[in-house]
């Protein structure tokens, strides 16, 4: 049969078929080498292989009691990062990259994510040092990009963040020269304010540029931390959770009966099921109106949420939908 050759031709080739390159779940206890080599460092040129008291990433709880894997530094410790995809990422690709944390700190210069070149990161090649970074700069987080060695970081995008609250980012990198970028934040596609579209033209792929994740900088004060997924592939649909893009109906097993109780306004609620049943349904849930006043705007009753702490007290995630117990569900 004349189609048994590409079939053989297949077989020797088990990467083609499977998009999803890195998809690391904290929730899942999954270990943390997989995201790549770690990198901690004290101080400048002061590195260290092994987790220490002062400077580690490991596996824990955020302090909603939440799973995460904790990045940990002391003030004046300048680095806890994880390098992923070393030597595996190529030019003239389009990669899905996300990212999804908490912080305990914002810290001028802190950067969360780094597209960093690896080759052509000197005067001769004239590669940029960063290509593409996340950073804080004046209590802001900025999309930073920088086109060459010769010039400096410039801010494309920002937002104000908030401290022991989840986020989550989409970045869509064409590595080329020029190639592309796009931005996802919290589910929603971004405009940039440089170029006022949702796709920013930059030199993305100097040399061998990959991805870095956790804490760079910004080491005058201690930080901490938390992220909850990261996942890397070829196409949108590998970073839907990650980039919190997966919507807020979720499918949950159905229980005949439960009790819930919220055990102060900063920690974690508790449910305990009495009787499960086999099989699973899908749950749409709605939060009714609430006479309370709500602090945190676009966390009040009834908005999305993915974890607890996304919703203002005396709220908590019922079901995808900031509410409480009289939260109204339907399946």
């Amino acid at each position: 049969m004349m189609f048994f050759p590409y079939l053989c031709l297949l077989a020797y080739l088990p990467g083609v078929l499977s998009s999803s390159l890195l998809d690391f779940s904290a929730a899942r206890g999954d270990n943390p080498s997989i995201l790549g080599i770690r990198n901690l460092e004290a101080a400048r040129g002061d590195t260290t292989s092994a987790n220490t008291d002062d400077l580690y990433i490991k596996l824990g709880a955020d302090p909603n009691g939440i799973p995460s894997l904790h990045y940990h530094r002391v003030e004046g410790d300048i680095r806890a990062e994880y390098h992923s995809l070393s030597g595996k990422l190529a030019s003239d690709q389009t990669y899905y990259i996300g990212y999804q944390f908490s912080l305990s700190e914002i810290e001028e210069s802190l950067m969360l994510w780094q597209f960093k070149e690896y080759a052509a990161n000197n005067a001769g090649d004239g590669g940029a040092n960063i290509p593409l970074a996340l950073e804080f700069k004046s209590g802001q987080i900025h999309l930073q990009y920088q086109s060459s060695y010769s010039t400096g970081r410039e801010h494309q995008w920002s937002q104000t963040l908030k401290t022991n609250t989840v986020y989550s980012f989409g970045i869509v990198i064409n590595t080329a020269s020029p190639g592309w970028v796009e931005l996802y934040f919290d589910g929603k596609k971004q405009t940039f304010s440089t170029s006022g579209t949702t796709r920013l033209a930059a030199n993305t792929f100097p040399g061998r540029t990959e991805p870095k994740f956790g804490a760079y900088r910004g080491e005058v004060v201690g930080i901490d931390t938390y992220v909850y997924r990261i996942q890397i592939g070829t196409s949108l649909s590998d970073i839907e959770e990650a980039a919190g893009l997966s919507g807020s109906t979720t499918t949950t097993q159905k229980t005949t009966s439960h009790t819930t109780t919220k055990a102060s306004t900063t920690s974690k609620r508790t449910t305990t099921n009495k009787t499960t049943a086999t099989t699973s349904t899908t749950m749409t849930t709605s939060a009714p109106a609430s006479t309370t006043t709500c602090a945190w705007n676009g966390h009040c009753a009834g908005t999305t949420c993915v974890h607890d702490s996304d919703c203002s007290d005396p709220w908590y995630c019922v079901n995808g939908i900031c509410g409480d117990d009289t939260t109204v569900t339907s399946e």
